[in-house]
């Protein structure tokens, strides 16, 4: 089974950072491996799930940045 949760990642849009929340999976040993696309992370079935989904995201706050480095994601520091 993957495991993944919200993480916060630093990319770039027109040229300057951004800052952004992705689902990121990690490998076998704990490390990110790879992050979903997908930039609507705030949508959910119901309010309670929503509810849910905004306190996972609150998490991401809580851990060192992301951003791709050379195709992998790396912490910040």
């Amino acid at each position: 089974m993957d495991m993944w949760n919200y993480r916060v990642l630093k990319g770039k849009q027109n040229g300057s950072d951004c800052y952004e929340i992705h689902e990121v999976y990690y490998d076998e040993d704990g490390k990110p491996r790879a992050w979903a696309e997908s930039h609507n992370v705030l949508i959910d079935d119901g309010l309670d799930e929503l509810k849910e989904t905004y306190d996972y995201i609150q998490n991401a706050f809580k851990m060192p940045v992301l951003e791709e480095v050379d195709g992998k994601l790396v912490e910040l520091k």
